[in-house]
């Protein structure tokens, strides 16, 4: 399972990413080579960046690439670091959790209101529904960290640059 999430996630971040960019150089290109365009295409390519800003930051969870500022907490033992991990990861999935179910509801109804998208016509609860899926994965990857500091396998949600150069000195 998780090897199947990392893969949708990875696919959906490198595939968006890459479509988007050359979705914008070939309009660059249609626009100032031939003066025409692609009428669609800034559309496309907000909705792309939507779902791969959503989904990378999920990702982001999934591999520690999140800042966080730890100077203080270091100073405490492992057991306190701990805590104040768990207290700080408990903050972060009541926003989450709370922008989830909300953007579920709005989502649902987007979809009962039948909108379709400016230009690219396409139901509009698609390019919406990058935010509960987002949110969900960082909910799952939240959850999986949780299991992780409860157990003592590690000490924060995110990684800590000066931990690993300390750790790779001694």
């Amino acid at each position: 399972m998780n090897r199947i999430l990392e893969i949708f996630e990875k696919t959906i971040i490198s595939v968006g990413l890459g479509a988007a960019t050359l979705l914008m150089f070939a309009n660059v290109v249609l626009r100032y080579g031939f003066h025409t365009g692609l009428p669609w295409a800034l559309e496309a390519v907000q909705y792309l960046f939507a779902w791969v800003v959503l989904i990378g930051a999920a990702y982001g969870f999934r591999v520690g690439a999140h800042l966080g500022i730890d100077i203080l907490v270091e100073r405490f033992s492992e057991a306190h670091q701990r805590i104040i991990s768990l207290i700080a990861l408990a903050a972060c999935l009541i926003f989450i959790v709370t922008v989830f179910w909300l953007s579920i509801r709005y989502t649902i109804k987007i979809h009962q209101w039948g909108d379709l998208t400016l230009d690219l016509q396409i139901p509009q609860w698609i390019p919406y529904l990058a935010i509960p899926v987002g949110l969900g994965l960082m909910i799952l990857h939240l959850l999986q960290i949780g299991v992780e500091i409860w157990r003592g396998e590690t000490l924060r949600i995110h990684s800590s640059e000066a931990s690993q150069a300390l750790d790779e000195i001694d």
